[in-house]
């Protein structure tokens, strides 16, 4: 299937193989760059999508690639054809990340997941867990989060999916967890920063968008007309 939806932050993108011909024949053969991407090639791992500048033309589309820690671990950046060949994909399941933690976090791993699923949640994760996870690279260090995807229908539910995970921060031994709560209409907010803004903590909450920043200053999740700050940072 190609390209049969719209790009979103965090989608995973894979290229045929005369698509990464294209995009190869951009660089510089000698580069860290070509020979990175020739060596992602062949092993055949997918791309992220990632937030599109605003100076984007029509039919652009910026993606990433984080590289291992053997590899450098830096982030390469490309701008693609949308025309290009594309399958779509996502990261993997949160109860996946259990092959990645210590045996004795195990059980509590999975219950946490259980937990997430319970209030409607199908959690997947993503950063140095999740590229670990696909790429069998090492991309885990001693102090990496772990960082969820959490697709919310509503705010009730991100409150009760912050609840979760907040319980779960008792849980001993277990990585800080991280991560963003993704909304439907492609607002994503930072579960922790959810959790202050409507606690009152925080004036104000950051939401990330495929297209760019906003800040959101007033409180009732269902309205939004607050004046908005943007920006297309990356």
């Amino acid at each position: 299937m190609n390209a049969p939806l719209p790009a979103r932050r965090h989608h995973l993108i894979t290229l045929e193989s005369t698509a990464w011909d294209q995009v190869l024949a951009d660089l510089e053969p000698a580069s860290h760059a070509y020979q990175c991407l020739r060596r992602w090639h062949a092993k055949g791992w997918p791309l992220v999508v990632s937030r599109q500048p605003g100076e984007l033309s029509s039919g652009q589309l910026q993606v990433g690639i984080p590289l291992p820690t053997d590899w450098g671990r830096q982030r390469l950046s490309l701008i693609i054809p949308h025309a290009l060949r594309l399958t779509w994909g996502g990261f993997p399941p949160a109860h996946e990340a259990q092959t990645l933690l210590p045996v004795f976090l195990a059980q509590d791993w999975l219950s946490l997941c259980q937990q997430l699923q319970a209030q409607g949640c199908k959690a997947q994760i993503y950063g140095s867990y999740g590229w670990e996870l696909i790429t069998g690279q090492g991309y885990v260090r001693e102090g990496s989060d772990l960082d969820l995807m959490l697709p919310v229908q509503s705010a009730t539910q991100a409150d009760l999916l912050v609840k979760v995970l907040n319980e779960a921060g008792d849980i001993k031994g277990l990585p800080r967890l991280d991560g963003e709560l993704l909304f439907p209409n492609d607002d994503a907010i930072a579960w922790r920063e959810w959790q202050q803004w409507r606690s009152g903590a925080s004036s104000k909450v950051m939401i990330k968008r495929t297209d760019g920043l906003r800040i959101q200053a007033h409180s009732d999740w269902s309205e939004h007309t607050s004046t908005l700050e943007s920006s297309h940072a990356t």
